[in-house]
């Protein structure tokens, strides 16, 4: 160290004077009480976080399942027009003629 270093320093106590903290029963218990207020508060949020995710998912699995019901009825749909539309455009149905007179029999057994 400096001279002036030593010389700012000369003056001042070496050693501190140690301080101890000393709680009474009722301030331990008190202590103990907001800890454990401190650590439900913290619980109950916890759980209100995880059962809001818990609709929010619920609530988009529903729609999702939707969104897939949906899509299934409407590829359904697509095939069978176009099945339609396959059967009008083919040469068996360009050769086929409309019946004149449909004569019907009674089958009796």
């Amino acid at each position: 160290m400096s001279t002036a270093t030593l010389s700012i320093r000369r003056n001042q106590n070496l050693t501190r004077a140690s301080r101890s903290y000393e709680a009474g029963p009722l301030t331990v218990g008190f202590m103990l009480i907001a800890l454990v207020i401190l650590l439900s508060l913290l619980y109950l949020n916890q759980v209100t976080k995880t059962s809001t995710f818990t609709y929010r998912l619920s609530t988009l699995q529903a729609k999702r399942d939707d969104l897939q019901a949906q899509k299934e009825k409407l590829q359904i749909e697509a095939a069978r027009l176009q099945s339609l539309k396959d059967l009008r455009e083919s040469s068996v149905a360009a050769n086929m003629v409309p019946v004149q007179n449909a004569t019907y029999v009674n089958s009796v057994r």
